[in-house]
Order: structure tokens, then sequence, then C-alpha cells
């Protein structure tokens, strides 16, 4: 989806990308907003996300590079702007470290490394149910699955969907893949900035620290904590999305 900029003057080009379980439709707010300041837009789906998956068969993959090299030599890019969001946070930097054609790079909500959010007896614990323990594990989840049994339920339920795996554990090998050794921090050289929601529902907040230390050789990092008192705090600054969206504006104008 390519959105022209509003006015006559193009300030430059933003291309953005969701996560986990995202449609691009679900950002329109955001396109028309980058538009309405000056910036032609240009958001799409990757492998594992709405119609790439639904209509094309593209499973879930963490070489984001691909998609994005993809989408920049389509429309002849050199200098733009990345935003990815939700899981899309880990998907950006990723594509950054590997892609010198992204100059800024904006990402709202980070993971770094899913199984780091965890304390350490409960990352022993999975991946020893990971390593040794998969049949039983598979027969407890599914159990759960089909009895709809909260959210952790739905997130191996779509994990499964993205990567199209039969078995939640077969799913659970791509989990791991998130992880700081194949994000390449150190490989980003952009300017950043990490919105983060001080208590957001799926992330947890420790993931900021981690990736904002991590980001060694960033030409510039810009972290900004979402509080209660914005009214951003949660997941993606959902419930003051206006806000965010201001910061980033702003962020790139001073960056471009």
């Amino acid at each position: 989806m390519k959105v022209s900029p509003r006015g006559d003057k193009k300030k430059g080009t933003i291309v953005m990308h969701g996560g986990f379980d995202s449609f691009i439709e679900e950002f329109y707010s955001w396109i028309r907003y980058f538009s309405d300041h000056g910036y032609e837009v240009i958001a799409f789906e990757g492998p594992g996300q709405g119609a790439a998956l639904r209509k094309h068969g593209f499973t879930v993959d963490y070489e984001w590079e691909k998609p994005i090299k993809a989408v920049l030599d389509y429309f002849k890019l050199n200098d733009v702007t990345l935003v990815g969001i939700s899981m899309g946070g880990w998907f950006c930097f990723r594509a950054a470290a590997f892609e010198p054609r992204i100059k800024r790079v904006i990402a709202s909500s980070i993971s770094y490394d899913y199984m780091k959010l965890m304390n350490v007896v409960l990352q022993k614990m999975h991946i020893f149910f990971i390593k040794h323990m998969r049949n039983y594990s598979n027969k407890m989840i599914l159990k759960s699955i089909k009895k709809e049994k909260g959210i952790q339920a739905w997130m191996i339920a779509q994990l499964m969907y993205i990567t199209k795996k039969q078995m939640p554990m077969d799913a659970f090998d791509f989990w791991l893949q998130l992880n700081e050794k194949n994000l390449h921090s150190e490989l980003v050289k952009q300017d950043v900035l990490i919105l983060t929601g001080r208590n957001d529902h799926f992330i947890s907040f420790k993931a900021h620290a981690m990736q904002v230390k991590a980001l060694t050789n960033a030409n510039s990092v810009t972290a900004k904590v979402f509080t209660k008192e914005t009214h951003a705090h949660n997941h993606c600054q959902i419930g003051n999305i206006g806000l965010a969206l201001d910061v980033m504006v702003k962020w790139i104008e001073e960056k471009s």
C-alpha cells in the first residue's frame, strides 16, 4: 500500500509494518497521520502477516531484511524511515542491521529476546519442556487451546497459524529464533527511536533497557517511555496513539 503525502512537498518516505497478528488495515490512522504531515507512506504485510500469509502462504520469517529489501527494490528507495509495530519492533531492528538504505528506525514496542523476558527459572523450564517433553506439552497446550483458555492459549494458536505448524512445540521453535543473537543489535548504525509503554501487558518492561543497551553502534538512540499519566502506557501506546505519532513525526523531522 502506497499513500502519497498531502500537499505539494514530500518530506520523506516512511515504510511501516506490523508484527505478530497484524493486518495493515489496522494502521490506516497511522498512515493517514504521516501522509497529512507530508510523508509518503509505504505500508506492507510481510511473511506471516495478513494477506501475505492468508492469500499467498508466506509463513513468518525472522530474517526481516528479505521483505524489506523487496519493498525498497520495488519502489526504488534509498533513504527511508522504517516503523515497526509490536513484534515488528523486533523485525525492524533485524532489518536495519542488514539494510543500509534504512536511515532511521522507529520501534513501537520492543521485545529484544523473548526467552529473556522471563526469569531464569522459567527460561530453563521452557527449554526443558521444549527439548524433553514435547509430546506431553503438545497435548496440554492443544487441550488449552480447545478450551480457549486465556491469552496464552490465543498466543500459541496464533503462533501455530503464522508458522503453519500443526503442533505447538514446532511453532515454539520459531519463537526461540527471536533472540538477541539473531537480532544483531550491534549492527544497527541508524538513528533509532524506541517507544515503550511502562505497563505493556504483552512485553516485560525490562526488554526496554536490554534493547537500548544493545544498540552499541547506533548513530543515536532516543528512548521514550510512556506512563499512565499520558494514557499511552500500554502495548504500542494504545490509549493515546496520537501522542505517539506526534513524537514520531517530530523525531523524524529532527533526524532528517
